[in-house]
């Protein structure tokens, strides 16, 4: 199967997203410094279920971040993605509030129109924390399978449309897909083809979103950057000379 895209098919009444990704994970990884294969893995999982829930994004300026939390050990992964198939991520450490074992799952939906809308779900892990999402926040009879193929992942989401009563059998019946990962093995079980789109590394910062976090830094830090201070975005590494004024 094509790594770096979004399909989309129907079955009946049930909607298949297909998202697998490779090198945008390849790219995000060279940028946060993932070495260790279980990071890796995390990321991969992350970044192909946030590519399959900006999936429903109509505007290509729309965007979502799926932030997958740790806490047991305090890392955290962010994934971006657009409705135009762009997608970066952020690797970073937190303060747990708790002493727990668990997986926390923040997932903010941006629109220029309808402003950010937050929802958090925790679960044992990162697939309870999706579960949970999907059946507390969606609220949507769905399942929710990630693949891994050596350093490739491929995530599949079968959402039941409205009114419909196929999930269970729309399972069942692309469960060979998951097996060989060929886009055939859809077809043959009854999937209709609706289209797909290209997912690309691409990071949403600019000198504008530059200019805003210097201005969130106290003015007592700031005076201690010099009349140019260098703002490095910490999705893409790319870097920025703003006037400190």
């Amino acid at each position: 199967m094509k790594s770096e895209i979004i399909q989309r098919y129907i079955h009946g009444d049930t909607l298949i997203i297909v998202s697998s990704l490779h090198g945008i994970c390849e790219e995000i990884a060279k940028n946060q410094d993932i070495t260790q294969n279980s990071s890796y893995l995390s990321l991969g999982i992350a970044a192909a279920f946030t590519a399959a829930l900006a999936a429903e994004q109509k505007e290509d300026e729309t965007y979502l971040t799926a932030c997958f939390k740790w806490t047991k050990t305090g890392k955290s992964i962010a994934v971006t993605a657009f409705g135009d198939g762009r997608m970066c991520a952020c690797i970073e450490s937190f303060a747990p509030e708790a002493d727990t074992d668990s997986t926390v799952l923040e997932v903010t939906r941006h629109s220029d129109v309808g402003g950010e809308y937050r929802s958090v779900v925790i679960g044992k892990n990162v697939q309870g924390a999706i579960n949970a999402y999907i059946s507390e926040s969606m609220q949507r009879n769905a399942k929710w399978k990630t693949i891994r193929d050596g350093r490739k992942t491929t995530g599949i989401f079968v959402q039941e449309l409205p009114g419909g009563a196929d999930l269970r059998k729309t399972w069942d019946d692309i469960k060979p897909f998951f097996k060989v990962l060929d886009e055939n093995e859809l077809i043959n079980a009854g999937c209709e083809f609706l289209g797909e789109r290209e997912l690309k590394f691409g990071c949403h910062c600019s000198r504008r979103s530059a200019q805003r976090i210097l201005e969130t830094i106290p003015p007592s830090e700031r005076a201690a950057l010099g009349k140019t201070a260098e703002i490095i975005c910490k999705f893409c590494g790319k870097k920025y000379e703003i006037q400190n004024e």
